[in-house]
């Protein structure tokens, strides 16, 4: 139940035209240039644990899971597994588009070697997990929406109890009552002993998740080790990357009072909307700025659409969206969640905020009650300025300290 890789390489022949293929095979010269998408891959993912893999759109992680499902092979190395292995690749990989969705998952099944009692049973565990009708699983997959291919994929991708699962983004399809069906499974799945392997551009996920996780960046892995180690090292690379897309003059910029659009159920309504954030202060409400050391509350309006527990996170964000500090209800000591339809109003105080002279904003989620799944957002809003007038100390927060003098 687990997988190792052992000094994987995977290239590919690039042609500038279609028929210079051709012409290579009948002259025998070579008219095409290699381009290696992973090499020198060396680490092992152990028997239940759950391995994260990050890193930029086209530094090789896509093809790091294909060649660990087997969908294809290394140009160089070998890749060991132990155990039944399902994957969750490209939306639809592995269907028949002309083909039924009740019809593909038989192909699935017996493409897993079960017959007979086992088929059914593996039918009947996908089918009801999809909650797809029977209207729609008897019609040709061409003609499904994306979510309802998240949705036949994931149902039939788990539904063997697979010793070993390896998910591609697959989170960030469909509407969020699925996702967070499919984040229980995932949960469930590791709870039995399966490995997973999981890549996703949500570090919060991957924190929350995994033990360990990989920093994939131009075909090779540049990180390896505990999960915060890894992600942290990323989140400074893509700062610096960040930073130096904004001195281009690339960067589009943030609004910091927009609010992204809530998440919905699969009827179209949210599951729980922020509704607003202010800053409270002794001199008024949403100042533009405040004083170091000034106390300060936070206050946060929801409104939740049903009984579903819940919790909130907020962090205070520095415009170029390094995160100064953040805390969520999930990290109490009782560590309830909220629940309850209707109105909350969620207040956090901070006595002498010791934040030094600088700029500054708020970012707030709303989480499910595994504090994994977010729900919705308000990224990078109600900005205000720190001015440290009291003090000569710079940098972003003031630390107690005393001198000591050895003379």
């Amino acid at each position: 139940m687990s997988i190792r890789f052992e000094g994987v390489e995977k290239a590919y022949p690039v042609y500038a035209k279609p028929q210079d293929r051709l012409l290579e095979w009948l002259t025998r010269r070579q008219r095409h240039r290699v381009h290696v998408a992973l090499t020198g891959i060396d680490f092992s993912v152990a028997a239940g644990e759950t391995f994260g893999l990050i890193g930029e759109n086209g530094a090789g992680k896509s093809t790091l899971l294909k060649i660990a499902a087997g969908t294809i092979r290394p140009t160089r190395g070998n890749v060991e597994r132990d155990g039944r292995v399902a994957a969750l690749l490209e939306l639809g990989a592995g269907f028949h588009p002309e083909e039924s969705g009740y019809d593909n998952i038989r192909f699935m099944a017996a493409l897993h070697g079960l017959e007979g009692a086992a088929m059914e049973d593996f039918h009947q565990r996908a089918t009801e997990f999809s909650e797809l009708s029977a209207e729609t699983l008897a019609r040709p997959v061409k003609t499904y929406s994306s979510g309802m291919f998240m949705r036949l994929a994931f149902a039939a991708a788990t539904a063997i109890d697979p010793d070993v699962l390896i998910v591609d983004e697959a989170l960030s399809v469909g509407d969020l009552h699925f996702q967070k069906k499919s984040l229980n499974r995932i949960l469930a799945l590791r709870e039995r002993g399966a490995t997973v392997l999981f890549c996703s551009h949500n570090l919060y996920q991957v924190r929350s998740l995994c033990q360990r996780a990989a920093w994939v960046h131009g075909g090779k892995i540049v990180a390896i080790g505990k999960t915060e180690d890894v992600v942290t090292a990323y989140e400074a690379h893509e700062r610096r990357r960040y930073a130096h897309l904004r001195a281009d003059g690339k960067d589009e910029g943030v609004q910091p009072d927009q609010i992204p659009a809530a998440g919905q159920t699969a009827s179209g309504a949210p599951l729980v909307k922020i509704l607003g954030l202010t800053l409270e202060t002794a001199e008024g409400i949403n100042p533009a700025q405040i004083d170091s050391f000034q106390d300060l509350t936070v206050a946060i309006e929801l409104e939740s659409y049903g009984d579903a527990p819940f919790h909130v996170l907020f962090a205070i964000v520095r415009p170029d969206r390094d995160n100064v500090f953040g805390t969520s209800t999930q990290f109490r000591s009782e560590g309830r969640p909220i629940q309850g339809a209707g109105t909350h109003r969620i207040r956090m105080r901070f006595p002498r905020l010791a934040l030094l002279s600088g700029e500054y904003l708020w970012s707030a989620y709303v989480l499910d009650d595994t504090g994994i799944q977010v729900l919705d957002m308000a990224e990078l809003i109600q900005p205000f300025t720190v001015l440290n007038q009291h003090h000569r100390e710079f940098g972003v927060a003031w630390l107690e300290h005393e001198w000591v003098l050895v003379e």
